[in-house]
């Protein structure tokens, strides 16, 4: 006889259960946008257009954008700010949802 094995919240079956910040959090990303070494034009370029063209062809699904903590910046990090402000700006046409990543030093982003 075999014995029921209770589900303990590891493994693929939970991922089923998460919703919302949780599943996003988890969820791997079809493809990473790393900003490391870009200044604040750059890096707004590069994202904006990351963001529009994976609109167009990841609908649902999730990309990170990997922006650093900025502990080897001169001064205080300016990609974070940057990408959360256009996230919940002018790219939030073309989001679901977005979170930080565990950590810091970047996004998880679900298209719309």
């Amino acid at each position: 006889r075999k014995k029921k094995r209770k589900k303990t919240g590891e493994g693929p079956a939970a991922q089923s259960d998460l919703s919302g910040v949780a599943l996003l959090l988890v969820e791997s990303p079809v493809e990473k946008l790393d900003l490391h070494g870009m200044n604040a034009r750059q890096a707004e370029t590069r994202v904006r257009f990351f963001l529009q063209r994976h609109a167009a062809t990841s609908s649902g699904r999730v990309v990170h954008i990997i922006t650093g903590k900025g502990t080897r910046s001169a001064g205080a990090a300016v990609l974070p700010d940057l990408v959360r402000d256009m996230l919940m700006d002018d790219l939030s046409r073309v989001v679901a949802e977005w979170a930080g990543l565990h950590g810091g030093g970047g996004f998880a982003v679900r298209m719309g």
